[in-house]
């Protein structure tokens, strides 16, 4: 179907964050469109947005008040199609479940809740690693503060199953997850969450040397007919260290890698998953091989390095949904610099070496950019919000970037 024969529609996105952001900014930037953004509560990142209109519903996420929500404001759409997109893991697991409730007018880029699930809970995803032959890090399991004897030594690492449910239960020195060097630490931290409320499983990993050169990141989306359309593959530079945070990319450079890329396309193609996909991976040193951590049901928040490298995310959603699936599959290749903090973090903090040099060649040819600036999207109000973020995150680095467990 050529665009010309395409009915008009319009994004609809489910999360208010920087990754609600980016992918209205794809949508903006390749189609013109302006999304509706609804969230549980505002954030600056799509606030005060020329292209954006911000809808709060505190509420959103309980019971099946999304799909109330949203099958109520289907006719305020009119005969435009809403194209409806989850830009966070809550949403995408609430949406997962309820689509079989939702208005046949919106056209939804989303799996079905099982496999929605079974990407989404660490512990199921290794299961899917395991019956693919892709390689993961070495894991125990526990469901209660005694922890179970490890197949592997120390370090490990520690994290929650259900991500979700383990920010809704907050405790002193919580993190996003945690590196730990000795039995004592595991044990004292695994009690600690658990008292705090935490009603999930816990992973605990065989901890993979090295520091952020030696991660990985690959964005895609996965056709309805099980064709996987689009891969990225970026190599993290620079990560943040703040508690809540910890994890999350701060410099990406965009390459490609073949191997990399067919791991990828042997976990998801025709696996049933349909969508957006977001997925982390380490190197391996001891054997050379890169471990799978997670598939995140959606575009991660440092997504947005694939549109700027010229695969703009938006158009995979529309050929899939709206245009008949006729885009040829691709593996992206065009080289970029995304950051996701101010370049004075990333020129001061990256470690010495050939990304580093690379990433500030690419700086110098302006073959780099961000999420939150960019497009014209020039609010006073929102420029004045985004500059206060910029300089959050200097403060953040010379707070924590010494303090960083670099086992």
């Amino acid at each position: 179907m050529s665009s010309t024969d395409r009915r008009p529609f319009v994004p609809v996105l489910l999360g208010t964050e920087i990754a609600g952001y980016g992918m209205a900014r794809a949508f903006y930037e390749e189609f013109g469109s302006t999304c509706v953004v609804y969230g549980t509560f505002g954030l600056t990142p799509t606030a005060n947005s020329k292209f954006i209109e911000v809808r709060v519903v505190p509420d959103l996420l309980e019971g099946t008040r999304l799909t109330e929500v949203l099958n109520a404001a289907a006719d305020g759409f009119g005969d435009v199609v809403p194209l409806l997109v989850p830009c966070g893991d809550d949403y995408s697991v609430a949406l997962s479940h309820q689509m079989d409730d939702l208005d046949a007018r919106y056209a939804v880029v989303c799996a079905s809740g099982d496999i929605v699930d079974r990407m989404n809970d660490k512990e199921s995803f290794y299961q899917l690693c395991e019956e693919r032959h892709v390689p993961y890090p070495k894991t125990a399991v526990t469901d209660g503060p005694t922890v179970p004897e490890l197949p592997f030594g120390f370090p490990v690492a520690l994290k929650p199953s259900d991500a979700p449910a383990y920010r809704a239960h907050p405790f002193e020195g919580q993190k996003k997850a945690f590196v730990l060097g000795t039995p004592e630490e595991l044990e004292e931290t695994v009690r600690r969450i658990y008292e705090a409320g935490y009603p999930g499983r816990l992973i605990i990993q065989d901890f993979i040397p090295g520091d952020d050169r030696n991660m990985r990141v690959v964005n895609g989306y996965v056709r309805g007919d099980g064709t996987v359309t689009l891969m990225s593959l970026g190599h993290p530079l620079l990560e943040d260290y703040s508690p809540m945070a910890i994890g999350n990319y701060a410099a990406i450079l965009s390459y490609a890698d073949d191997a990399i890329y067919d791991t990828v396309e042997s976990l998801l193609g025709h696996s049933g998953y349909r969508g957006f996909f977001n997925i982390d991976m380490k190197y391996d040193p001891r054997d050379g091989s890169f471990r799978l951590f997670e598939v995140n049901p959606r575009a991660g928040r440092s997504s947005f390095f694939t549109t700027l490298s010229g695969y703009n995310l938006a158009r995979y959603a529309v050929d899939d949904l709206l245009d008949g699936g006729v885009l040829e599959p691709v593996r992206a290749t065009n080289e970029v610099l995304w950051y996701g903090v101010p370049k004075c973090v990333v020129r001061k903090y990256v470690e010495e070496g050939p990304e580093k040099r690379r990433a500030l060649e690419l700086m110098s040819q302006g073959k780099c950019g961000t999420t939150i600036f960019g497009a014209k999207d020039n609010n006073p109000k929102r420029l004045w919000n985004m500059a206060k973020l910029w300089v959050h995150y200097v403060v953040d680095f010379r707070k924590y970037f010494g303090k960083r467990d670099l086992s």
